[in-house]
């Protein structure tokens, strides 16, 4: 194990299935030091969804239209319905994403899409 791993302190966050996905939207677009990308590398898998979550989220896929009229899929699921999932992540991974949501907001960045940075923040800063 990394000694950066071992090194710092650990912290027990309840997300849903919409905030673990915003999460990792932030996490990939990380840029910086080795050090944080240890840690960020070490939590990406704990926020995975399995298949009995999309089940329990009641699900659904669907094949739309684009603009130019290739198919793209729009999924849709029911946050309650799947209920939250408790994950332990490091500190250095907490204050990233908050820092990430910050940045996009200070700049201007987020949109419609992005609406579980709101309850995200939320559980962060807690």
């Amino acid at each position: 194990m990394d000694t950066w791993l071992a090194k710092t302190n650990m912290t027990k966050i309840k997300l849903n299935i919409s905030e673990r996905l915003f999460a990792i939207k932030l996490i990939n677009e990380y840029k910086g030091d080795l050090e944080t990308l240890s840690h960020l590398l070490e939590d990406t898998k704990k926020f995975s969804i399995d298949e009995k979550e999309w089940k329990k989220a009641n699900r659904t896929i669907e094949v739309l239209k684009n603009e130019k009229g290739e198919d793209v899929s729009q999924w849709k699921w029911d946050n309650e319905s799947a209920g939250e999932k408790e994950i332990e992540l490091n500190t250095k991974t907490l204050s990233y994403l908050l820092e990430a949501i910050e940045k996009k907001s200070t700049a201007k960045e987020l949109t419609l899409a992005d609406v579980s940075a709101i309850a995200l923040k939320n559980k962060l800063t807690k």
